[in-house]
């Protein structure tokens, strides 16, 4: 049904803890705009820090309330006006399938004028976070029945032989680009080489999709570290060598000091989400390893950090990791086509929810019985 009348169903975040499902008014479309017709949405680390009341996030930037959540999408052209061009310059139809990066970057600001990642641009846009729903054309977060795209967007095509559920998975596996940095600034002594011990702290999607690139990147020893059985067992399936199902950092470095032989780590990757996994990663590295820091994109708390001994004593490595990498999205859709019979992508998705059950979704993807939870129409 067109027209004035159509309603568009949407799971809304206004306020901490709160998400409600409302009805938006189906937008008439703007010039080289587009709206998605939205299969699969995930709910992701950062969608949980706003749950949680976290609404200052990278940049300091506050999510305006209320918002559309949801960045992790993959959905079908309903609508085009204009032209729609993907990330390669190819003509865009209605019926194609795609994956949207979340952000959009302005092209005019500092940053943008001097080839920095598109996610460093001073005024970026952010589908599912920083675009908020109280004007319209109000839906531009995946949980929703559309997605509202507007110019300046990334849009990747997405095989029809693939699963679009797996289709979610493109946004977090593309911030394992980092992990193609770590290789590319390595020296003889530095990580991340092939054979190089590397630790998962914390083992839920985001840390599974690094630990999946590490194993295929060659990685030696592969160690999965969550308070989670549930979780390490899933990443034993996807190659890990090693687990340690806790969350104490004492204990945590005791298993790693066993496994390493009191060597230590060579390269840690802190997918934990909480503020203090910074401080156990830089306990777990070698002298000369380096810590990637993925998981926290809120700003929570402030932890302690002693810059002799977990830094300066160790000749430590540490790489913030701000986003997903753009260059990334088309190389992760070829890596999923290529292992999609080689592993089992399938057991990275624990729970599927309509958007009306919004709520109960948020309940279990905050639990560790979970791995993936996803969100359709």
């Amino acid at each position: 049904m067109r027209g004035k009348n159509r309603k568009v169903k949407a799971a809304t975040l206004e306020g901490k803890g709160l998400l409600t499902v409302k009805d938006y008014p189906y937008p008439d479309l703007d010039k080289n705009c587009a709206i998605i017709k939205m299969e699969y949405s995930g709910i992701c680390g950062t969608d949980k820090h706003s749950f949680e009341g976290f609404f200052h996030q990278k940049g300091g930037r506050p999510i305006p309330l209320p918002v559309i959540q949801g960045h992790e999408n993959v959905g079908i052209i309903e609508e085009i006006n204009g032209d729609l061009l993907d990330h390669d310059g190819k003509k865009l139809f209605v019926g194609d399938r795609v994956v949207p990066a979340p952000n959009i970057s302005c092209g005019k600001c500092f940053a943008c004028r001097n080839n920095r990642p598109y996610y460093y641009c001073e005024c970026k846009l952010d589908y599912g976070n920083n675009i908020g729903a109280g004007k319209a054309p109000h839906i531009f977060g995946g949980w929703s029945e559309y997605l509202y795209i507007i110019p300046g967007s990334h849009l990747f095509k997405y095989p029809d032989n693939l699963d679009p559920q797996f289709g979610t998975f493109i946004e977090p596996l593309s911030v394992t680009g980092c992990l193609d940095k770590a290789r590319q600034w390595s020296s003889e002594w530095e990580p991340f080489r092939s054979g190089d011990t590397v630790a998962i702290l914390g083992t839920g999607p985001i840390g599974l999709f690094h630990l999946i690139k590490a194993n295929l990147m060659g990685a030696g020893k592969l160690i999965s570290i969550d308070p989670s059985k549930f979780r390490t067992s899933i990443a034993e399936e996807f190659g890990a060598t090693n687990t340690v199902v806790s969350n104490n950092g004492d204990e945590i470095k005791d298993n790693i000091n066993k496994i390493t032989d009191n060597y230590g780590v060579d390269l840690v990757v802190d997918c934990s989400g909480v503020s203090e996994g910074f401080s156990i990663a830089l306990n777990l590295i070698r002298e000369g390893g380096m810590v990637l820091e993925v998981g926290i994109f809120s700003n929570s708390h402030a932890i302690p950090i002693n810059p002799h001994s977990q830094i300066l004593e160790k000749s430590a490595r540490v790489i913030g990791v701000g986003g997903d990498d753009i260059s990334q999205y088309y190389p992760s859709i070829k890596l999923l086509d290529r292992t999609i019979h080689q592993l089992p992508w399938d057991k990275i998705i624990s729970n599927n929810y309509n958007i009306n059950n919004i709520n109960k979704a948020m309940e279990v993807a905050m639990s560790d019985k979970s791995m993936k939870v996803l969100v359709n129409p």
